[in-house]
């Protein structure tokens, strides 16, 4: 079982970046260029961009250039002494328009273009918040999966020497049978460890190449926690000023709030100027000539729309009440996270300290054991317990270093970092 764990590891490894040491800032870096979703979520946003320069140019001068070309013949039948001959009906018109007047229609467009802009760009840093948020995750799970597979390695290798010495003493008459069985049962119950473990570090290592895509090779302990605010004061104001998800919601109520605009604009008259300049051959006689030069003014007010623009004005208003009522839920949810994340900061700073003082006291309490079962003084039982402990309390303390570096991580993403 351990080598088929060890070609899967291998092959991964293989289809992955040089080895090199790799550190969680150069992780995150990765993550960053590697992920699609934030390049999607930038994609987005230059499209969100590029549709302001497009409501703007409502309101800015348009030119039109239309034609026709054709052949046929043409038979006056006789009016005007004409005869009929073959004849080649051309036309061309070019119109220039200028908006003067569109009921707030042209900034209404511009507001929820930049509305919706400001959305993508907020949208654009919560994807990137969040593939940051996982790599740390995924850097803290490989590294935990390694040194877990490394404590059931040692564990074992103990186990079966407490077997290998439980079986000499048995045969020696110094020790029951009994001795014989507890060390096979916890040596099975390190061997299943071991396995479980070399599962979760292949799991971890897939999880960590799929955001980065760099190998999970050599890579160096976990940095100290990231700055964070002093007080969840501190951390609340920051978070409601930069919250990515907040300010998201906040533009899109923006955005919903210029449609609505827009939808009663549809109410009031349009005016425009405009310039047109035509000329036609051969349209109704033979040898037909005519240019025209136009300048003026049209206007369009649409007086009856069989209750379409009201339906229009309705739906927007109802969109800006869900919109509002989603900021409001995004601002609470804020404060809540925000909170919980600034309480986590602490909480797993203090259980990572605890957590080393428990896997050093294991580690010395499993050494003194071992001398003591050595001289007779314990029976191996002891000794089988403290090697389990020793074991889960180094666990643990992997755990609780990569808990600790991902909840500073994802207080800094609520902030807005």
């Amino acid at each position: 079982m351990r080598l088929k764990w060890s070609l899967i590891v291998c092959f991964l490894v293989g289809v992955a970046a040089p080895a090199q040491a790799t550190t969680l800032k150069d992780a995150i870096a990765a993550a960053i260029r590697h992920a699609p979703e934030i390049q999607a979520a930038q994609a987005d946003a230059d499209a969100a961009d590029a549709r302001i320069g497009a409501a703007r140019g409502q309101g800015l001068p348009s030119a039109t250039l239309s034609g026709t070309i054709g052949a046929g013949r043409l038979d006056p039948l006789g009016y005007f002494g004409l005869q009929a001959a073959n004849v080649s009906p051309r036309a061309a018109q070019l119109t220039v328009e200028q908006p003067l007047f569109t009921g707030g229609r042209i900034s209404a467009g511009i507001a929820q273009a930049k509305a919706g802009s400001k959305a993508a760009r907020a949208g654009e840093d919560l994807t990137r918040s969040q593939i940051v948020v996982a790599t740390v995750q995924a850097y803290g799970d490989v590294l935990t999966a390694h040194r877990m597979v490394s404590l059931y390695e040692r564990m074992v290798a103990q186990m079966e020497e407490i077997q290998r010495q439980a079986q000499l003493r048995f045969k020696a008459g110094e020790s029951p049978n009994t001795d014989i069985a507890q060390a096979e049962a916890r040596l099975a119950e390190a061997q299943a460890g071991l396995e479980h473990a070399h599962g979760n570090a292949v799991s971890a290592d897939a999880r960590f190449m799929n955001l980065t895509g760099l190998g999970p090779q050599d890579l160096q302990p976990l940095p100290a926690s990231p700055p964070a605010p002093g007080t969840v004061e501190e951390a609340l104001d920051i978070a409601r000023a930069k919250n990515p998800g907040l300010a998201q919601a906040e533009a899109a109520l923006a955005a919903a709030r210029a449609a609505a605009q827009g939808a009663r604009a549809e109410r009031l008259p349009m005016v425009g100027a405009f310039a047109e300049g035509s000329t036609a051959r051969d349209q109704f006689f033979p040898d037909y000539r005519t240019d025209g030069v136009t300048v003026g003014v049209r206007g369009r007010w649409q007086l009856f729309a069989g209750g379409g623009v009201s339906a229009n004005i309705a739906q927007s208003d109802s969109l800006v009440r869900a919109a509002d009522a989603r900021v409001r839920a995004a601002r609470s949810a804020v404060d809540e996270q925000t909170i919980s994340a600034f309480q986590g900061v602490r909480s797993a700073a203090l259980v990572e300290i605890a957590a080393t003082r428990q896997a050093r006291a294991a580690a010395q309490a499993r050494d003194s054991v071992r001398h003591e079962v050595r001289v007779g003084m314990k029976p191996q039982l002891d000794l089988l317990d403290a090697e389990r402990e020793a074991t889960a309390a180094a666990a643990n303390e992997a755990r609780a270093q990569s808990d600790r570096i991902v909840a500073a991580y994802r207080l800094l993403a609520l902030l807005g970092n």
